[in-house]
Order: C-alpha cells, then structure tokens, then sequence
C-alpha cells in the first residue's frame, strides 16, 4: 500500500475542510407567452433545457452536501474507531506473543501462531500512523529472522518491480526515487493515470479527425450540410455570444465605479460571480444575470431571433451534459479521495449510507475485539489460542483450494482455445 501514509497524514486537512461554496444559478429563465399566443418550437426546447439546468444544479448541490456530510462523519466517528480497532488489534499481538514465547503449542501450532503473527504485526506496522512502534519492531524482527529496515527494504524492492513493470509503458523512470517519500510516488502514479488521459483524448481527436475526412470525401445530404452549417455558427458564435454579455454586466458589476459601499460589497460579490459564470462558459448564468440587472423582465427572451436561439440551444446542450457528468464524477473530486479510497465506486450513489453501514460494521468489530481480548486474558487463553489457529487453517485451505480452482479454470480454457 504505497500511498497509505501519505493519505493518512492528509486525512485532518481533508476531514477540517469546509464545503465548497460554488455559484447559485439564478431560477425562473423562460420564455413566457407575451404578444404571442403559443410559443415556437425553439422557445420551448429553451425553456425545457433552462429548466433542466437549474434542477441539474439543484442536484449538484444536493449531492456535493451529501458528499460533505458523509466526509465530515468518516472524519469524526469511522476514523477514530478505525484507530481503536487498530489499538485493540496491537493488544492482540501483545497477548499473542507472549504464548508464542511461552511455547506451551505444539510445534505445528507454534508455526500457525507465528504467521498469525507476522502477519497481523507487518500490517499494523505499515499502517500506523505517527512514530514506529519499538516493541512492534523488535517482535517483527525475531520472527522475520532480519531488522525491520532490512525488512522494509526488501518490501522497497518488491514495491519498485511493481512499480516499474505498471509504468513501463508510459516511460517513466523511478531511478534515484526515494521509496519513503510516498508523495513523490502518489504524484508518480497521478502522471501515469494523466497520460493514459492524454493518450485517451489523442485518440478520440485522432478518431474525430479521420471522421471529419472521411465526412469530407463523401456528399453530405442536406440535412447533413444543415447539421454541419448548423455547428459551425455555434461554433462561431458561442464566444462571441459569452464575450458580449460579460463585457456588458462587467462594466455594470464593477465594484470600483460604486460610491456606496453597500453597494460596493454587493457588486464585488456578484463580479465574482460573473467572473466565475464566464470562465466556466455558463450561459445559463450570464443569462440570468443580464435579465435580472439590465432587462429585469423575460420579454428581453421572446425578442430572440430563431437563429440565435438555436446557438443558445447547442451551447446550453452542452452545459446540461457538462452538469451530468459533473454529477457523476463527483466522487472522483480529490477532497473525497478517502471516501473512494475506502468505498470504490459503489460510494458514487449513496457516500451517505456507504458510511453509515461502515460505521455500524466498525461498531460491531469493535464489540467483539474487545470480547476476544477478555478471552485471550482469561485463565482459558490457550484454548482460545487454539480455537483461533483452527480457524486461521480453514482459512489458509480456503485460499489454497480457491487458488488451485483459478489455476483449474485457466488450464481448461486453455485447453479449450487448443483444440
């Protein structure tokens, strides 16, 4: 687990980290029946993507609060049970090693008790959190036959085999890196997973590319020729449509031409705002705010021509499939990296309830370390030592049989391919 406690000693920051406040869109962006009767087809698809937007928007905020609440709950309740759980397990090795010490086992269960205890000590050790663990270090160091450093060392190594073999093919060279600094090595893996990006995008460009000539040898029908002529004045005119509207509540929102320093703090909040609507191309937005501060009615709408109508469409097209995928990889925001860290992607449709169930889990895990803890302290402990080491070869013979059935599986398919 190479990121572990580089993510660890981030988990603070994370958990202490205030929402993210993001720009309220403006509701009620209609076309409404004024000196017409019926409203055209191109001013109801306007009204229906307006209107979709704002629930869009609506849903982005609700969600983002339920990622928020269920961080802030893994920060105060799952993680300092997680360090509990931990403490009660450190306890355990503890009570373990002074049986395997005694040598009151049998040889055989004597070798069981031992990898129990390699085991769970290499674990605790790489997980925790703070200074090393002294006396955890001298255990892991008897039973490995060889010091801790020698020890994590060796790990080092098996890490950057993995390591290169899984960034060979992006050319990136590990050579000279310190293994300790895990930071280095999660910005390691965040360039690999850019440039698999990067690869991705060329090729779709790549893709769009041979499309667009392809599309050229051939003889567009016509309503193929207005679809392109179509994209191409949406194309020329998104920016200068965007462009325009900015300049015009830019000089209106400026907080420097304001005497009044009410108004003055008012218009620095909403220059921000339009700051912000203009750098993500937010349509939507600037259109809200053009109608509320220069034409504060809607009929400034019914006046839209048909041709600029049908840009607004694609452009607010674009932003409503912008918003959904926004929504659904919301999760992937690195302030919520814990939580997919700790979830996968199942965290994407419940992160609330995902915790919650975590947290009862944990509560019962907790209950019961604290109960084997008072069995292995009980005049009983060998038996209970015992019970645990049958329970740990069951274990290892399930393991061993679910290997084998993969094996099993690969060499029939194999087989299979052959004939």
């Amino acid at each position: 687990k190479p990121i572990i406690h580089y993510k660890k000693q981030m988990q603070q920051q994370l958990f202490a980290t205030d929402p993210i406040e993001m720009p309220k869109p403006q509701p009620g962006l209609v076309i409404a029946k004024g000196s017409k009767q019926n409203l055209s087809k191109n001013q109801q698809a306007f009204n229906r993507i307006t209107q979709k937007i704002e629930r869009l928007h609506k849903d982005i905020e609700s969600k983002q609060l339920e990622f928020d609440t269920a961080l802030k709950m893994y920060g105060a309740q799952v993680h300092p049970l997680q360090q509990q759980i931990a403490g009660c397990e450190r306890q355990l090795v503890t009570i373990f090693w002074d049986v395997y010490k005694s040598k009151k086992l049998s040889k055989a269960d004597q070798r069981h008790l031992k990898d129990i205890l390699e085991n769970k000590a290499q674990e605790l050790y790489n997980a925790a959190e703070g200074e090393p663990d002294e006396e955890l270090k001298k255990i892991l160091a008897e039973l490995e036959g060889i010091s801790v450093e020698k020890l994590m060392e060796r790990q080092k190594e098996m890490l950057k085999a993995e390591m290169e073999e899984m960034l060979d093919d992006f050319d990136f060279d590990i050579d000279g890196m310190d293994m300790n600094d895990e930071k280095s090595m999660f910005e390691k893996y965040a360039q690999a997973e850019q440039q698999m990006r990067e690869q991705q995008e060329q090729q779709e460009q790549h893709q769009q590319e041979r499309f667009e000539q392809r599309k050229k040898k051939k003889r567009l029908t016509p309503k193929q020729e207005e679809a392109e002529r179509l994209r191409k004045a949406v194309d020329e005119m998104k920016q200068k449509n965007i462009s325009t509207i900015y300049r015009q509540l830019a000089k209106l929102f400026h907080p420097d031409l304001e005497q009044d320093e009410k108004r003055r703090a008012e218009k620095e909040i909403l220059m921000k705002e339009l700051t912000a609507a203009y750098e993500a191309k937010n349509l939507h937005m600037l259109l809200s705010l053009e109608l509320k501060w220069i034409h504060k009615e809607n009929d400034h709408l019914e006046s839209l021509g048909d041709d600029k109508l049908n840009i607004y469409l694609q452009i607010l097209k674009e932003q409503a499939r912008d918003l959904e995928h926004e929504i659904i990889n919301m999760f992937q925001q690195p302030r919520y990296g814990l939580l997919l860290q700790a979830f996968g992607f199942k965290v994407q449709r419940f992160p609330l309830e995902q915790v919650k169930g975590e947290l009862r889990q944990l509560k019962k895990l907790d209950a019961d370390f604290k109960k084997d803890i008072e069995n292995f302290q009980s005049p009983h402990c060998i038996r209970y030592i015992k019970s645990l080491i049958s329970q740990w070869k069951a274990l290892q013979r399930g393991h061993k049989q679910s290997r084998e059935d993969e094996l099993m599986e690969a060499i029939f398919r194999q087989s299979i391919f052959k004939r």
